[in-house]
């Protein structure tokens, strides 16, 4: 343990800490670990909707905030409070000592990460101490996806291993943020594949923000096309094919209200790639009941059908608005980029 470490143990029992995490899951670790300090989230699904630029913070807030009720209101009544209170709790400088920040190595995450380090950059007092704790691997574990998998002993240990928040870190998280909410993604596929040392993680995670954008074999993104082939098999039960949407994922990519979000789009709309059985309702925030593939849905997971040309599309990823009328982004898995058709041009391969 080097010097700066130890200094920040010995001070353990007298420093007040803010603990800043990535959801409850991992602040409910936290206090059951006993890690002394106040905790708070940060925790907007970033990935989903609209993040423009060209917005101060506070008008960012009530984007996001309008969004959020309208795609989850049953998870969040009141998301203007939510996003508003994670602020001023940061922003009450004078309540602790140092700020800690707990983030994964997953996309959630390190979107979150990249706009916190931005936010707080110029509204953290410069003699603050801030540091991290940002992990994608954990000792004795094969495969760690989350914060949440650790036991509170577990937790507690990351306490120590701790790391400052470094001018680097800050510099490439603003770099980040505004090229996720450029109008175009070129500034953010240029980015990753040049390299983010300074945030380890951030290179594959924004790889795959980048796979949820329009392929160029059939206009799927790379979760919808996992969904469509799930429900291949049908009819399959909604429940027993959310946990399997992360089968082949390095890290955990999508929410049961994101899933629930994904198959109500996909059954939705002229054609439908999937058809929907429902079951009695329950609580929770997957519905009951199956799905099965239509014939259109066929067609587009065989590469016969074009998804954005049998459907369109309108689908905000960072500050891109995928909308007909606008220029084409797609992906290209075997080049590993980001591609352009201009708006008018045949979409598809």
């Amino acid at each position: 343990m080097n010097e700066s470490k130890e200094r920040q143990c010995d001070h353990a029992d007298t420093k007040r800490f803010l603990h800043v995490a990535n959801g409850t899951s991992t602040t409910g670790t936290i206090e059951a670990a006993g890690i002394p300090g106040a905790v708070s989230i940060w925790a907007d699904p970033l990935y989903e909707g609209p993040v423009p630029g060209g917005l101060s913070d506070l008008e960012l807030v009530d984007v996001r905030a309008r969004y959020l009720a309208g795609a989850a209101a049953e998870a969040a009544a009141d998301p203007v409070n939510d996003l508003r209170r994670w602020r001023a709790v940061i922003e009450d400088h004078d309540a602790y000592d140092e700020l800690i920040l707990w983030f994964e190595h997953d996309l959630f995450d390190q979107l979150n990460l990249i706009q916190l380090l931005s936010w707080m950059r110029d509204r953290v007092p410069p003699g603050k101490d801030v540091s991290l704790v940002c992990i994608g691997s954990f000792p004795g574990r094969d495969h760690v996806k989350g914060l949440g998998e650790l036991a509170p002993g577990e937790l507690a240990s990351l306490v120590d291993m701790r790391e400052r928040v470094t001018e680097a870190q800050y510099t490439l998280a603003e770099r980040a943020w505004q090229a996720f909410r450029a109008p175009a993604p070129e500034a953010l596929d240029n980015l990753r594949r040049s390299g983010t040392p300074a945030l380890p993680f951030l290179a594959s995670a924004l790889r795959r923000l980048l796979e949820e954008y329009p392929w160029t074999v059939d206009g799927l993104s790379r979760s919808e096309r996992r969904l469509l082939k799930l429900a291949e098999a049908g009819p399959v039960e909604l429940r027993a094919a959310f946990p399997r949407m992360h089968d082949g994922e390095e890290a955990y990519y999508i929410t049961d209200l994101s899933f629930t979000a994904l198959v109500g789009d996909l059954s939705g709309g002229a054609p439908p790639l999937i058809a929907l059985a429902s079951g009695p309702r329950t609580n929770g925030a997957i519905p009951p009941g199956t799905m099965t593939m239509t014939e259109a849905g066929r067609g587009v997971l065989s590469g016969r059908l074009d998804r954005i040309a049998a459907r369109g599309i309108d689908r905000w990823i960072g500050g891109v608005h995928l909308q007909p009328g606008a220029d084409s982004w797609r992906w290209d898995d075997t080049h590993q980029r980001i591609t352009k058709r201009a708006a008018g041009g045949m979409n598809g391969r």
